[in-house]
This record gives C-alpha cells, sequence and structure tokens, in this order.
C-alpha cells in the first residue's frame, strides 16, 4: 500500500512539474511574442511617418499586422492608433465593428454607430434579448444537475441529460453573451472618444495649432 500511495504522489508531482513548466513556457513565448510586435509596429510606424508616398498596399498589410486582422483598413487603424489607449481601442473596435463605422468627414472624432444603430433603443433592445438569452440557456444547460431529483429516477438518466444539454445550451450561451459584450464595449469606445488624446493633421488653411514641417498643423484636442 506505501508503495501504492508513492507511486501515486510521484505521478501527480510529475503531472503538476509538467503542467508548470508549459505555463512557464507560454508566458515566455508571450513575452517573446509581444517584444516582436511592438518591433515591428516601432519600424513600420516610423517608415509609414517618414515616407508619405509608401505603396498602398504596404501600408495596407503594415497596418493590418500591427491589428492582427484583415478587416479593418489602414484608415480605420490608423485613426484608432492615434487615440489614447490605442491598444484597448482597438480591440474595441474589432469587437463592436459590426455596429460600427469610420467617418472621417466627422472631423475629430470619427468612429461612430452606423446609422441603423445610433439611436439607443435598437441597442438596448439587442442587449437585453442576448443578456437574457445567455442567462436562460445557461440555466436550462444546468437543469439537469439542479433538478436531477425531480425529473429524474437513475443517475443515468442524469448523465444523458447533461450530455444533450450542456453541448446544444453552452455554446449559444457563450455565443449571446459575446454579443452583448460586442455592443457593451462598442458603446464605451464611441462614449470616451472625446475622453481620448488625439492628435489631428490639418491642412495650414486652419487657424491656430503648431505648423508641422510638412506644411500640415499639428493640432492636440483633450
Amino acid at each position: 500500500m506505501d508503495i501504492e500511495i508513492a507511486y501515486k504522489i510521484g505521478a501527480l508531482l510529475i503531472g503538476v512539474s509538467g503542467v508548470g513548466k508549459l505555463l512557464y513556457d507560454f508566458q515566455i513565448s508571450q513575452r517573446g511574442r509581444m517584444r516582436d510586435e511592438y518591433k515591428f509596429a516601432r519600424e513600420f510606424l516610423e517608415e509609414a511617418s517618414r515616407n508619405s508616398a509608401m505603396h498602398p498596399f504596404l501600408r495596407e498589410k503594415g497596418y493590418q499586422a500591427i491589428a492582427g486582422t484583415t478587416r479593418l483598413t489602414a484608415d480605420e487603424i490608423e485613426y484608432l492608433l492615434s487615440l489614447k489607449g490605442a491598444p484597448g481601442a482597438l480591440k474595441d473596435y474589432i469587437l463592436g465593428r459590426y455596429y460600427l463605422g469610420h467617418f472621417p468627414q466627422h472631423g475629430d472624432l470619427q468612429i461612430d454607430f452606423k446609422p441603423r444603430y445610433r439611436k439607443p433603443w435598437p441597442r438596448r433592445l439587442r442587449k437585453w434579448t442576448y443578456t437574457g438569452a445567455y442567462g436562460v440557456l445557461s440555466f436550462v444547460a444546468f437543469v439537469p444537475f439542479i433538478f436531477s431529483r425531480l425529473l429524474f429516477k437513475q443517475p443515468g438518466e442524469v448523465l444523458i441529460a447533461s450530455v444533450i444539454a450542456l453541448p446544444i445550451c453552452l455554446p449559444y450561451a457563450w455565443s449571446c453573451l459575446r454579443s452583448a459584450i460586442r455592443i457593451d464595449r462598442a458603446e464605451k469606445l464611441v462614449a470616451n472618444q472625446d475622453k481620448h488624446t488625439q492628435k489631428i493633421l490639418v491642412n495650414q488653411r486652419v487657424l491656430g495649432g503648431r505648423t508641422a514641417a510638412d506644411g500640415s498643423i499639428v493640432r492636440r484636442v483633450q
């Protein structure tokens, strides 16, 4: 018995050490990836600022590489990177892009809801619906466990019901929750744009600001 216990403890320690090594390697790889992302972003943004005649294909691909998605245009990413808290703004825009659009003609604050979602009630209705559906689906997924004594007579019936309910309900519950989060993040991005510091480039006919080397005027908007 003692040998068996020692064997189990040894196997447990080996398993724990293996998991610990995997977590350590993952953390190290994440740090390396972040350093690579920083290096690429620095080099590309420096090149983009020096070379105003950069080929549109290179500009598009460079900005998309920084954002990690091909669903955004270079103009969208360039504007989002001009915001304070750019990494968070970029993530929020990617999440909420179904509801958002980039409107350069709006001036300083260029991210806004698409016309059909600009009124609050369509967004609220969708958010409440998704949140309610998430609650209902999550509850239904665990009904076999919660009401097992009332609904089933045999343990095997609980297992069968759980095998059916969990794979069906939980993915849809997560999808509903993610949809509600998308709307919430989109609303926060639009609402908080005026709290970001932006670097706005306008032509020299605009009064005020500081003239840059290229003849444009650099103006800071709080």
